[in-house]
């Protein structure tokens, strides 16, 4: 069962408020649900927790419910008893139930505390969280308490219960309530079914009995998205609505290719939402939220690559206004590299970071950095065709981008290829090729014609004969390599961004069938362990975070491209 409130949150899109299971605090590995505002990014050790939610039955004796999720409700099945929740307009929560009962207890910070507003309301204020939710009953029981200590509220709860059926709803806000007036249970979990079944009709076409993943990675993209706001200038799609709560500057990328075909404005938001934040160096934050905008690492440029993907499936994308946006930030994102990382025009430039490679903990970083490695100028080139190509208006300035290409292709073959393959190298040690056998060495796939026969036969020799596409697919670490760890994050496991970028270099090599088989790997793969951060490279195990927007965008594009439905 890939829909599984233990390990996917349930949450709807444009909000920040989310319901998901989480550990609880100073409870030895014990899980419970918790009501969550997933503001104020990762960072933050309450990851937006604001409330744990218990369940009781008929008879006010605590329960642990059965939870079913679907897209548009959450239910608790106790006994003969339920209780519902749906996400309606704003950050609202709808609740129903019947022969039972739901308390929500904040487990915030000391100076959460319950005052009476003057229109008759109990208003709840988790501090830290900077949140204040006032719940109301519209039928059934509510009870709100929190006994005043000084300057706080202690053991501040609420809970809707009934002997009967009950419904209540609560509002949560930062300044002052939202002006409208709830609408009822019914007309929330109505409006909620039909905004996903509309996106989820939208979405191409999948694999045949592959329903369940083709339905919740169309879910994880909808239901990841958080609205403009603070820091983010667009909607955008988080990672995670479970740990990973801030949008990252090649996520973003994957996330754009995952909604293009049925929901262009919002690729082009996931683009727009990290360059709005560029730096005037060209240099692009690690990750943005509506909150922080971190620069202490960045990303790799895929950028101009994903955009070459979507203005090929359709090029109606690249409107004249979306054109000189990405044009001026994509432009001056290759001009970061070549000025900032690298130390003249002789040189490759460098990832200072595994972080702002992408890789984090690779075996090209075990010694530290900068490193020169072979996906950077690839991607790059790759930037610089697309400037040429399809952004710019200009012969002199394509002219330009082209040759910035053709010199870091020639500054990559001189210095990174080895004769067999392509080695990742330290900047400080260049003439020694680091140790391990990972994927990146495969990325100059992705320059198709450019490569020559030798390199393309030899790489394909490599990635065929080196064990690294396994039962599952291409694993970032051979598993023949001693580096190789089954949940050694990018030691290993299977990663959806990678396995894309194989795929396509594969397909830029006139390598269809192996392209096609990649893609029926990861699909089964994803189908079988769900949009898993990564996945064990050997059993096909889904790890660490179990609900990835990128996993579900690579899941939809490789499935679409194995169905026969779409053109």
């Amino acid at each position: 069962m890939l829909f599984d409130i233990d390990t996917v949150p349930f949450s709807r899109r444009g909000r920040f408020l989310t319901l998901s299971m989480m550990r609880v605090p100073g409870r030895d590995g014990e899980r419970a649900l918790y009501l969550r505002h997933v503001a104020g990014g990762d960072e933050r050790p309450s990851l937006g927790r604001l409330c744990r939610v218990e369940f009781f039955d008929a008879e006010g004796a605590s329960v642990t419910p059965v939870l079913v999720l679907s897209p548009e409700r959450l239910d608790a099945r106790i006994g003969e008893g339920d209780v519902t929740f749906v996400i309606g307009e704003g950050e609202r929560l709808h609740v129903s139930g019947n022969r039972a009962g739901v308390r929500f207890h904040l487990e915030g910070s000391r100076y959460d505390y319950v005052y009476r507003t003057p229109t008759g309301e109990d208003c709840l204020v988790a501090a830290v969280e900077n949140v204040k939710f006032i719940p109301r009953a519209l039928s059934g029981d509510l009870k709100v308490t929190g006994a005043w200590q000084r300057d706080h509220s202690e053991d501040v709860s609420f809970a809707f219960s009934g002997a009967g059926a009950f419904e209540g709803n609560v509002d949560f806000f930062r300044t002052v309530p939202p002006v409208d007036r709830p609408g009822c249970f019914a007309e929330a979990l109505s409006g909620a079914a039909a905004e996903f079944a509309e996106w989820h009709a939208r979405v191409p076409k999948g694999v045949e009995r592959q329903d369940e993943a083709h339905r919740l990675a169309s879910y994880l993209l909808w239901a990841n998205g958080v609205p403009a706001g603070g820091a983010l200038t667009r909607p955008a799609i988080y990672m995670s609505k479970n740990h990973m709560i801030n949008i990252w500057s090649w996520d973003n990328a994957f996330s754009a290719l995952g909604v293009a075909a049925f929901d262009p404005d919002l690729a082009f938001d996931q683009f727009a939402a990290i360059f709005d934040h560029q730096d005037a160096s060209g240099l692009l934050p690690d990750y943005i939220n509506d909150r922080d905008v971190l620069f202490a690492f960045t990303k790799p440029p895929v950028h101009g690559w994903a955009v070459s993907l979507i203005a090929a499936a359709d090029p109606g994308f690249l409107t004249a206004e979306r054109k000189s946006y990405l044009r001026d930030a994509i432009g001056r994102q290759v001009d970061y590299w070549l000025t900032y990382g690298r130390k003249d025009a002789a040189s490759l430039p460098s990832y200072f970071h595994g972080n702002d490679s992408g890789w984090d903990n690779a075996t090209f970083f075990a010694e530290g950095g900068p490193v020169i490695s072979p996906d950077l100028p690839v991607f790059l080139i790759l930037a610089c065709e697309v400037l040429a190509d399809l952004l710019e208006d200009d012969a002199d300035r394509q002219a330009m981008w082209r040759q910035k290409a053709d010199d870091l292709q020639v500054l990559l073959f001189e210095r990174l290829w080895t004769g067999e393959t392509f080695g990742a190298r330290l900047a400080a040690d260049p003439e020694r090729i680091l140790p391990g056998d990972n994927l990146i060495q495969f990325m100059p796939l992705l320059l198709g014609a450019r490569l020559t026969t030798e390199m393309r036969e030899k790489l394909m020799a490599r990635l065929v004969d080196g064990g690294f596409i396994t039962e599952w697919g291409p694993a970032t670490e051979s598993p023949k390599s001693s580096f190789y760890e089954d949940d050694g994050y990018w030691r290993g496991p299977i990663w959806a961004p990678t396995t894309m970028l194989i795929w396509d270099g594969l397909r830029r090599q006139g390598q269809i069938e192996l392209a096609h088989e990649v893609a029926e790997k990861f699909c089964s793969l994803a189908s079988k362990s769900g949009m898993a951060e990564n996945f064990d490279a050997r059993s096909g195990r889904g790890l660490r975070d179990r609900a990835f927007a990128w996993t579900s965008a690579v899941y939809l594009q490789l499935a679409a491209s194995l169905s026969d439905d779409n053109p």
